[in-house]
């Protein structure tokens, strides 16, 4: 969870240039009126009769800089720009000048063209109300769209637009469809840049009537922003039967009557389900995915403009993916339908490994080659309307009011491509593999409630039958498709809801599982991260043992965080300020920050984004696990600077209204006597009612003020307890002012360091006793049983002993009953070998001798030879058993002596 360090910083307040970004022109008095009339009226001059209800994006970004609508006028800055150039000003000693003299040299310094003012007006050819900003991908084009119209303007290069100029800008616009998106015309809802269009110059415009259009610009044909390339109502695409039907739009001419199939197709928001990068699947970011305003949600793919843009690992997937889902077809059978769907997606992938895409390197701000590639003709540019889903069980009687739908993309399943192409896709990195391998769809109702839903079976393409299989293959009736709902998450109270009220998402920079989400009361901030490890590992599971367990397990884990980032507090109860979504960014002078803005005033975050890789793992733990006693310093939350109403700012409409309303007659009368008159009366009467007006606004300011300055002494208060608290706990560590203590036999300091660390060390040998007995007790408990080789070791050592032991038994009863020592014993069997070796000697000298002399019997030299032989041979075994009998004695000495 990111950690807020400051709100609105100094260079965005009064008196700073980047203030005066965001505060118009015109001067605005205390009474609510600008050079005399009323500002509760529409900018244009007329009230406006229908409130808007629909999302307002007033701030666009490119980079660091921002596009703001003020006054309905279109003005660029830079922020790095702004916090440089109050940073200058700080330093020259701008900041010991009071606020009105300030404010006064930089207006006089902004008309001599100084470098103080900041802000540049961008002139656009809009007469209506602008609602919503929203750039190209590049940052070549912006969108601008009011209730029903829209306006493509060339944004110039921000070299051109930091030039020491100060006069108005006029941009390049291009109305996109005169003759569709008029006043006449379904308002329109909202406008999204495709991601896979040709160098960002795609659209996608979706009215209110569900009306789709996909427009392709071209900067140099003025027919391209005329009419759209592919156009068709959602209305005819749920009902339609066959891919020959007629889906085109009503036409302006035609009268429109009430027709049933109308019923439940007003669009609420719509969004792609994803953004054309490497690491997602493959049909995501060609699905359009649209809510309604009654809770259905439905969802088109593929819907791909005439020429496009993939990326370089997107038709590789794609066609490993149809071609593995049509084997498996092949092999189980299915049901007509998927087997044909299957085909249609197969040929439609054929058709694309056939051409010859269109290689363009270094083009549209990429370092690599870019293919362009056709979009087939077959089955058809126009896509099956998949839905609509559904979301809360049949149980449940409950409408969902949807506002808006952000959609996370499932990542790319990188073991079904290294399988075959190692090579190819061994440069991702680890943490591109990491997420769901679901899509995540969020929705937001207008009463500020969060759904979180998965779409577990996945979007793919689909198209109607044709005309020819329509008679083949006989329509069944498909099963709903279904989203899983995960969490229901509710942000705004039931008394913070208004009619108007329409919340908008916002990506994060810095994780796609994370967003913000603005509302009419301050900005929310979720995060998915902790729960989307434990899902993903449970959807790879194969095996179905223990998955009820683990489930529960999930559901009782940490669920989708959610924080309140920034609380807007509306001036005026009786109307409310429109807030613009929020934009963030992540740049090294900025840091991680966060901008909205509220009427005409900016409301920032400074935002400290936590390393994830240094925050241990929390989507296993519970409260239950976290230590009670474990405590920390804690800091005090950071708090909004204070900002000066308006109200004590502005001027006084007073000089004005006398100006205006009082003739030159009378205004000669104004330096004489008071005359009573009907006229003095009636200039008197509204003079009092501009005065009291005026006189409340700056009571209500004041008391504003006085209740601030009470709660900051509370605040000081509490924190001056709380540094002294801290010091007591400081000086009880370091044994400091003990004798200030009034409990004296208590240990202080450094004993009671001891004592904690004596009785670690006594609880530790505790431990480490019991554990030891606890390992005796299962070592005798856990005895296995001995194998047949031990056992034969152990009788063969039994019938050893037995022998050695009835020997020495023997030579004990020989020995009068004491028992010879094992070295003495070998002495006397060595002995015993010299002798039989000598005898045997002196016998073979005296038989030779014999021989000598009794020549009449003579032996054979062979029978000799013979008998010599066996006789060395019972010497060498005498001499191996005496050797062996050797060692066994050395042995047995050994083992008597251990």
């Amino acid at each position: 969870m990111p950690r807020v360090i400051s709100y609105t910083p100094s260079w965005l307040s009064r008196p700073s240039p980047g203030f005066r970004l965001f505060t118009s022109a015109q001067g605005k008095s205390l009474s609510g009126k600008v050079n005399g009339k009323d500002l509760r009226r529409s900018t244009n001059g007329s009230s406006s009769k229908e409130e808007y209800v629909g999302p307002s994006r007033l701030i666009a970004r490119r980079g660091t800089e921002i596009f703001v609508v003020v006054d309905n006028t279109i003005r660029w800055s830079d922020l790095c720009m702004l916090k440089e150039v109050w940073e200058e000003c700080e330093q020259e000693g701008n900041r010991y000048r009071s606020p009105r003299k300030l404010e006064q040299d930089q207006q006089q310094d902004s008309e001599e063209g100084s470098k103080e003012d900041c802000y540049k007006v961008l002139t656009v050819p809009v007469h209506e109300k602008i609602r919503q900003l929203i750039p190209s991908p590049n940052g070549e084009l912006l969108a601008i769209l009011t209730s029903h119209t829209i306006h493509i303007a060339i944004l110039p290069d921000s070299s051109h637009l930091t030039q020491p100029d100060s006069g108005p800008v006029r941009l390049k616009t291009h109305t996109l469809g005169p003759t569709t998106h008029v006043l006449s015309q379904s308002p329109i809802v909202t406008a999204l840049w495709h991601p896979l269009g040709v160098g960002g110059d795609c659209i996608v415009t979706v009215t209110a009537e569900a009306v789709v259009r996909v427009w392709e610009l071209d900067r140099g044909n003025r027919w391209s922003f005329d009419s759209p390339n592919l156009a068709f109502d959602l209305k005819k695409v749920a009902y339609g039967k066959c891919s020959e039907d007629d889906f085109s739009p009503i036409d302006l001419k035609v009268n429109r009557g009430f027709s049933l199939d109308g019923l439940g197709m007003e669009v609420a928001s719509a969004c792609f389900g994803g953004t054309g990068s490497e690491d997602e699947s493959g049909w995501s970011s060609m699905t359009l995915w649209i809510a309604m305003k009654e809770g259905d949600v439905y969802a088109l793919c593929p819907l791909l403009p005439s020429k496009w843009q993939p990326p370089s690992t997107l038709v590789p997937r794609l066609t490993t993916t149809v071609a593995a889902k049509a084997a498996i077809q092949e092999e189980e059978l299915g049901s007509l339908e998927e087997r044909r769907q299957s085909d249609e997606q197969y040929q439609w992938l054929a058709a694309i490994d056939k051409q010859d895409p269109i290689s363009l390197l270094g083009k549209f701000g990429t370092s690599t080659g870019v293919s362009i590639y056709d979009r087939p003709s077959s089955p058809g540019p126009i896509p099956k309307l998949q839905g609509p889903f559904r979301i809360l069980p049949d149980e449940e009687d409950q409408d969902l009011e949807l506002a808006s739908i952000h959609v996370i993309a499932s990542k790319l399943d990188m073991e079904g491509l290294m399988d075959d192409e190692d090579d190819e896709y061994a440069s991702f990195e680890e943490d591109d593999r990491d997420g769901l391998s679901a899509s995540v769809i969020c929705l937001m109702t207008t009463n500020g409630r969060l759904h979180i839903c998965l779409d577990l079976d996945g979007v793919e393409a689909q198209w109607l039958p044709s005309k020819k299989l329509e008679l083949k293959y006989k329509p069944e009736e498909e099963p709903q498709p279904e989203l899983v709902l995960l969490e229901a998450l509710d942000t705004l109270r039931p008394e913070d809801t208004s009619k108007s009220e329409w919340p908008t998402f916002t990506p994060d920079v810095g994780s796609r599982y994370s967003f913000f989400t603005t509302y009419s009361k301050g900005v929310f901030f979720f995060l998915l991260s902790p729960w989307i490890k434990n899902l993903e590992k449970e959807l790879q599971n194969s095996s179905n043992v223990g998955t009820q367990f683990r489930l529960d397990i999930l559901t009782k884990g940490s669920g989708t965080l959610r924080e309140r980032i920034l609380e807007i507090e509306q001036s005026d109860e009786g109307s409310e300020e429109a807030v613009s979504a929020c934009i963030v960014l992540q740049d090294s002078d900025l840091g991680y920050f966060l901008l909205t803005a509220s009427g005409e005033q900016s409301q920032a975050v400074d935002l400290d984004a936590p390393d994830d890789s240094l925050l241990p793992e929390i989507s296993g733990t519970t409260d239950l696990d976290l230590e009670p006693d474990f405590k920390l310093l804690t800091m005090g939350p950071a708090r909004t600077a204070y900002q000066p109403p308006e109200s004590l700012w502005a001027e006084s409409a007073l000089p004005t209204f006398l100006d205006q309303n009082a003739s030159g007659r009378h205004k000669k009368t104004f330096k004489e006597e008071i005359r009573l008159s009907s006229l003095t009366l009636g200039l008197m009467t509204e003079a009092h009612r501009i005065l009291s007006e005026e006189t409340y606004q700056l009571g209500i300011a004041a008391a504003d003020l006085f209740r601030r300055c009470e709660r900051l002494v509370d605040e000081f208060r509490d924190q001056i307890r709380r540094v002294r608290d801290t010091a007591l706990r400081i000086d009880q560590m370091n044994d400091e002012d003990a004798d200030d203590y009034e409990e004296k036999d208590t240990a202080r300091g450094s004993a009671k360091i001891e004592e904690r660390l004596e009785q670690a060390k006594a609880r530790q040998e505790n431990i480490i006793a019991r554990h030891e007995a606890l390992r005796k007790k299962l070592t005798s408990a856990c005895r296995r049983d001995l194998s047949e080789k031990e056992k034969a070791f152990i009788s063969e050592v039994d019938t050893l002993g037995k022998v050695l032991l009835e020997a020495d038994d023997k030579e004990e009863k020989d020995n009068g009953g004491r028992k010879q020592e094992p070295w003495r014993r070998y002495a006397e069997a060595r002995k015993l070998a010299d002798e039989l070796i000598s005898h045997a000697k002196n016998i073979a000298d005296d038989g030779q001798s014999t021989n000598d002399t009794n020549s009449t019997f003579k032996i054979p030299p062979d029978i000799r030879k013979v008998k010599v032989a066996q006789v060395m041979t019972l010497l060498d075994r005498e001499s191996a058993l005496v050797n062996a009998a050797h060692e066994r004695l050395e042995r047995l000495s050994l083992a008597s002596v251990i």
